[in-house]
């Protein structure tokens, strides 16, 4: 029998291997138990059957085949496949154990092993399974989830990497990539390869989705609000897409038009309650605040909507107690103290920003934007040596990273610098760079060789000013270690106040520095006292393009009446980003400003220095303007909102970076009509 048993197994084999799996299991049960081939007739109807999913008649089956031909090694691999599936795993580790000893080198029981071992386990026998067979993707897609799982997101990109390297095209797997690179807090790259999900798989709502996130992290709303309108059309079914497009409305202010993909959002999750208090923040109904309320009584998320709802009403008067239940609801989020420390801001409330502020960075002590509150309002207060000491880790946020520059040399830290070489590096706006720059007088008075990484357009006027120092023509911060120009050592220009115990003890202080070009402020002071004879020229801006205040930050052209027909004035255009509709403002108002000096204030700032040098007094609202005007030397009178940006503090009249300046400050938030007419009395009174 045996004869014709090899036969039919052969004939067996050839059916199955043609795919016909059914007539494979037929002829192999023709073959009669006892007979020398039996055991192999069995494998085969194990096989067939596990490929069938029938597990259990699979394992019987195999464990007949495996009692009768204990030394081959792929019976013990399919019963261990086959006991794995039925959840018997000690079994199904035991066979794979004992395939793995008779054939060491076989990758599918290395697999199988990897697939079933505990977690401390599986690293090593995955790694053996990339070295058995290094282009086998599903190994490396296992290993990055596992190690995703586990926290470690630079190694799990890593085998996402060499999954797409063996299948670029897998947009799941890019996807995923993309994941694990914003895990790591990598946002461009992140952001690259959602973009190449899209290109793999344009219909994909989830990458859309993200991409939207990415943006709205950013505040660039507008973008965010796009991204997410393609993700609720790309994929209706995702709720999260229609939330996050309520949230980039409501951002914009857009909020008839946010009702609509809010309730679209509510019908696939009707008892979410953050979707709920979304609503109820955009219809501003009872309703709504009662549903969301219901389904959660004073969770964080819900009051922090309402407050952001509460700060649409006039005089923003249920913002706090909103908040104050939030903080009850959830003390240990260090989001709701940032959120009270701002709101106290608001009220002027500075020793609430603080303590608030605080109790945000004690809860997380990353929690960057709320340790620069604290700093700011400490250092309006003038308690400096508080506020210098916090200051230092401002350029913790995202964007203070994006501007920080990386050099293989050490920060100075306030040793002494005779004879050393210190690299000094802006890092926020011109106007600051203009601010710390009154201190670099007295670091060259320690002794240092000193060079100067500034914004480009300064550059011509540090050169002038500081003839000793070095600025060379550096490029913008890219995140990589960069040349340190031969110096020992280096600082961020904002570090210096902090370094040189700046008002809180040390020898330091501000001083003028600016030199404007003498022949170019010669000439333009006579062209303008030929055209304004016998009138004092008063250096004026109104505007403020700051994103974020400079609207509040501006004073409009017709406020300026009172000041304009004082006798024996002349109204000088300092402005940058001079507009024609400013102008005709002015000539609506019957004001007289002269702009036709020729100099283009925002891009040459060298030309600007000397415009302002030729005024006899300059007037503005705080801005780069006044820091020009200060740091020159030039009398300056500065208008301050009721919250002014923490160099000119809270109450003085002064300004202790630029001592040929006084200060007009807002008693009302918003009202500058009191503010013109102390400057106009002021004005009449001035002497010059």
């Amino acid at each position: 029998m045996s004869e014709a048993s090899l036969r039919l197994l052969e004939d067996a084999r050839r059916r199955y291997q043609a795919g016909l799996r059914s007539r494979a299991a037929r002829i192999c049960r023709r073959i009669p138990e006892g007979d020398a081939y039996y055991p192999r007739a069995l494998e085969l109807l194990g096989t067939i059957r596990l490929e069938e999913r029938a597990y259990r008649e699979a394992a019987e089956l195999l464990s007949a085949a495996a009692r009768a031909l204990p030394d081959k090694a792929r019976i013990w691999k399919l019963l261990g496949d086959a006991t794995g599936r039925l959840g018997r795993s000690p079994m199904a580790v035991l066979c794979l154990r004992r395939a793995a000893v008779l054939m060491p080198g076989a990758f599918a029981t290395v697999r199988g092993l990897a697939d079933l071992a505990p977690a401390n386990k599986r690293k090593r026998l995955f790694r053996r399974c990339s070295i058995l067979s290094p282009l086998d993707r599903n190994t490396h897609l296992q290993q990055g989830l596992d190690l995703r799982q586990a926290g470690r997101y630079a190694a799990a990109a890593r085998c996402f990497r060499r999954v797409l390297a063996l299948d670029p095209a897998d947009a799941d797997q890019t996807f995923r990539l993309a994941n694990t690179l914003m895990d790591l807090q990598d946002i461009d790259g992140g952001a690259k390869f959602y973009l190449r999900t899209l290109r793999i798989a344009p219909g994909s709502g989830a990458a859309r989705n993200n991409l939207g996130l990415i943006d709205f992290e950013k505040e660039e709303f507008e973008s965010a609000e796009q991204w997410f309108r393609s993700a609720s059309a790309a994929a209706p079914g995702l709720a999260e897409a229609w939330r996050n497009w309520t949230r980039a409305l409501s951002k914009l202010e857009r909020y008839a038009d946010a009702v609509a993909p809010c309730r679209r959002g509510l019908v696939m999750e009707p008892e979410n309650q953050a979707a709920s208090g979304d609503m109820a923040a955009l219809t501003q109904t009872r309703d709504w605040a009662k549903r969301a309320m219901a389904l959660g009584p004073d969770t964080t998320e819900f009051c922090n909507t309402m407050a952001v709802a509460a700060a649409r009403s006039p005089g923003r008067s249920g913002v706090w107690p909103w908040l104050h239940r939030s903080a009850i609801a959830n003390p240990a989020n260090p989001e709701v103290w940032f959120k009270l420390s701002s709101e106290s801001s608001r009220t002027s409330d500075v020793d609430a920003v603080v303590r608030f502020g605080r109790r945000a960075t004690f809860i997380s002590d990353d929690y960057a934007s709320a340790r620069n509150n604290t700093a700011f309002a400490l250092l309006s207060q003038e308690r400096f040596r508080e506020g210098w000491q916090i200051f230092t880790r401002r350029l913790e946020t995202a964007e203070g990273r994006d501007i920080q520059r990386h050099f293989t040399i050490p920060q100075w830290r306030g040793e002494e610098l005779d004879g050393r070489h210190l690299l000094l590096w802006g890092e926020q706006g011109i106007g600051d760079e203009v601010q710390y720059l009154t201190l670099l007088k007295h670091v060259l008075r320690r002794g240092p060789k000193v060079t100067v990484i500034s914004e480009p357009r300064l550059r011509p006027l540090i050169r002038r000013s500081f003839p000793a120092v070095v600025v060379p023509e550096a490029a913008p911060a890219s995140g990589e270690t960069e040349d340190h120009y031969g110096a020992d050592v280096h600082l961020a220009m904002g570090d210096l106040p902090h370094r040189l115990d700046l008002f809180c003890g040390g020898r330091a202080k501000p001083e003028p520095w600016i030199v404007p070009d003498p022949a170019r402020v010669a000439s333009l002071r006579s062209d303008l006292r030929a055209r304004h004879a016998g009138k004092r020229l008063i250096g004026i801006s109104w505007r403020s393009e700051a994103p974020k205040t400079g609207e509040q930050r501006t004073v409009r052209p017709e406020l300026w009446s009172e000041i304009a027909h004082i006798p024996g004035n002349a109204l000088i255009s300092l402005q940058y980003s001079l507009r024609e509709e400013d102008i005709q403002a002015f000539r609506n108002a019957r004001i007289d400003v002269s702009a036709d000096h020729g100099v283009d204030t925002l891009g040459d700032l060298d030309g600007l220095a000397a415009l302002i040098a030729a005024m006899d007094m300059v007037i503005s609202p705080a801005n780069n303007t006044v820091h020009f005007a200060g740091a020159a030397g030039v009398p300056t009178w500065v208008m301050l909102t009721a919250r002014p940006n923490w160099p000119w503090g809270l109450h003085r009249d002064d300004s202790l970076w630029y001592p040929e300046t006084r200060t007009f400050r807002q008693e009302t938030d918003g009202d500058w009509g009191p503010v013109l007419s102390s400057v106009a009395d002021s004005l009449r009174a001035y002497g010059g």
